[in-house]
C-alpha cells in the first residue's frame, strides 16, 4: 500500500463527498452489495431495499427511516471482470483515478454515506464528520463534492458554513435531474440485471424523492436561464408550446401522472405514507439545499445576514453537451419521455442548453448560497459528467486558488 503524503502547500484538510451510486455498500458479513461484475451480469441480486416503515417520535424534527443491514463502504473506484485467472476487464471507471490520486495525502477524507437514505438525515451525519475533522486538524476542511453530493455538502454549508474552509461542488444538479423521475418510476437495469435497482427497489429510496425542482411549479425564484425562462419544464410532447406543470411536491399530482410507484395501478398503503413522508422530507431538504424560504406563501432567497461568515465557493462545469432544455412529457402515456436524436429531429425543441451530458451548466454553475456572495466558475477541460472528477490537475489547482481566496477574505 502506497504511504500518504503531506499535501503540497498545507495541512488544511480535505472532504470528499460522492455521488448517488458513488459509495459501495456491505452488509454485515462485509459483502460488497454495491456493486459487483456477478451483479450486473444477473448472477447476484443483494436486497437492496430499506424499510418503508418510519418511527415519528414526539419532539423529532423529521421522521427516521428504519435500518437494513447495509452500511456505506468506500468510494466506488471501479468494477472489473475476471477472465478465468487471465486477467480482467474494467467494465466500470468511476473514482479510481481521483482517489488514486488524493489518497496518497494524510488530510485527505471521505464521506461514505449510504445514498438510499433520506438526505437531511445524510445532511446531519456530513455536518458531525465535519465538526470531528475540525476538531483533529483545528481547522475547517476544504469540502469537495460530486453531482448529488454538491446537494448534500452546499445545505450543509448553508447550514453551518463555519465548518467550511471553502468548497468545490463538482457537477451539481441544483436544478433538478434529467434521470431522476423517470429512474423513480421506472428503475433503472445495472448491467443485465433488471430486478437488482428495479422500480420496487428505487421506490424505498427516500434520496430519490428530494431531487426535485422547482418550489412552487413556475414559479422558481433561482436556477432561471440567461433569458428568464424556467430551467426546470416539462413540455407535452403532442403539443410543444404547452407546459406540462407537475408539482413534484403534491402527492395527488404522482399520483395523477403515474410517476413512482402510481406507475402501478394499485399501492399497499404503507407504500403511499412512506412517498408522503419521503417527499416532505424531500422539500425539507430542498428548502435547505436552495437557500429558501417561504413568506406569504412565495419561496423567496434568503439574504446573507453576515456575508464574511460564508467561506469561498467555487464550481466546476461541464458544456460539451448540447441537450434540449426543457424535459418531454407524454400526456397520452402518462409519463416522461427522454429525449433522442430521433425525437429531436422530429419535434424540434426550441431550446438548448449546454449540458455536461447529464447536469446543465446553467444548474450547475449557479448553487443557490446566500444573496451576495459569488462563484467561482470553472469549465471541465474533459467530456461527460462522471469524467469531472478525473481531471486531478484542474481539482488540485482549483482547491489552490480557494485556499488563497479564504486568505484574503480572512485579511
Amino acid at each position: 500500500m502506497q504511504s500518504k503524503s503531506n499535501f503540497p502547500i498545507s495541512k488544511i484538510p480535505i472532504v470528499f463527498v460522492p455521488a448517488l451510486l458513488g459509495t459501495t455498500l456491505v452488509d454485515d458479513a462485509d459483502r460488497n452489495v454495491y456493486v459487483t461484475a456477478k451483479i450486473g451480469l444477473g448472477l447476484d441480486t443483494p436486497n437492496l431495499k430499506l424499510p418503508t416503515k418510519w418511527n415519528c417520535n414526539d419532539g423529532d424534527l423529521h421522521p427516521v427511516q428504519e435500518k437494513d443491514d447495509i452500511r456505506p463502504g468506500i468510494p466506488l473506484k471501479s468494477i472489473k471482470l475476471g477472465l478465468c485467472g487471465c486477467g480482467s476487464i474494467k467494465i466500470l471507471n468511476q473514482y479510481s483515478t481521483f482517489c488514486k490520486h488524493f489518497e496518497q495525502y494524510d488530510n485527505f477524507h471521505s464521506f461514505e454515506y449510504d445514498w438510499r437514505r433520506d438526505l437531511n438525515e445524510t445532511t446531519n451525519l456530513l455536518l458531525e464528520f465535519l465538526e470531528n475533522i475540525k476538531r483533529i486538524y483545528g481547522v475547517s476542511a476544504q469540502v469537495l463534492s460530486h453531482s448529488m453530493g454538491c446537494l448534500v455538502a452546499l445545505a450543509a454549508y448553508n447550514i453551518n458554513p463555519e465548518l467550511f474552509h471553502s468548497t468545490l461542488l463538482c457537477g451539481g444538479n441544483f436544478a433538478g435531474g434529467f434521470g431522476f423521475y423517470p429512474t423513480n418510476t421506472e428503475g433503472m437495469n445495472v448491467g443485465l440485471n433488471k430486478s437488482y435497482l428495479g422500480p420496487d427497489v428505487i421506490h424505498t429510496f427516500p434520496s430519490m424523492y428530494a431531487t426535485a425542482s422547482p418550489m412552487g411549479v413556475g414559479k422558481d425564484p433561482i436556477l432561471r436561464n440567461h433569458e428568464g425562462r424556467q430551467l426546470w419544464q416539462f413540455v407535452d410532447m403532442h403539443d410543444m408550446k404547452k407546459n406540462v406543470d407537475i408539482d413534484m411536491w403534491n402527492i395527488e399530482d404522482w399520483k395523477k401522472y403515474k410517476i413512482g410507484p402510481w406507475i402501478s395501478n394499485a399501492i399497499p398503503l404503507e407504500m403511499e405514507e412512506h412517498v408522503k413522508i419521503c417527499l416532505k422530507l424531500g422539500h425539507a431538504f430542498q428548502m435547505k439545499m436552495r437557500n429558501l424560504e417561504k413568506k406569504d406563501g412565495i419561496y423567496v432567497e434568503k439574504t446573507a445576514k453576515d456575508k464574511s461568515m460564508y467561506p469561498p465557493v467555487a464550481a466546476l462545469v461541464g458544456d460539451q453537451f448540447l441537450h434540449p432544455e426543457d424535459f418531454l412529457w407524454d400526456t397520452e402515456e402518462s409519463r416522461m419521455i427522454e429525449w433522442t436524436p430521433t425525437l429531436i429531429k422530429k419535434l424540434k425543441p426550441r431550446h438548448f442548453a449546454r449540458t455536461d451530458g447529464t447536469v446543465s451548466y446553467i444548474s450547475a454553475s449557479q448553487p443557490p448560497i446566500p444573496k451576495g456572495l459569488k462563484v467561482r466558475t470553472y469549465s471541465a477541460r474533459n467530456k461527460g459528467h462522471r469524467d469531472l472528477m478525473n481531471d486531478v490537475e484542474m481539482i488540485e489547482n482549483i482547491l489552490r486558488d480557494l485556499k488563497k481566496d479564504a486568505a484574503s477574505i480572512s485579511l
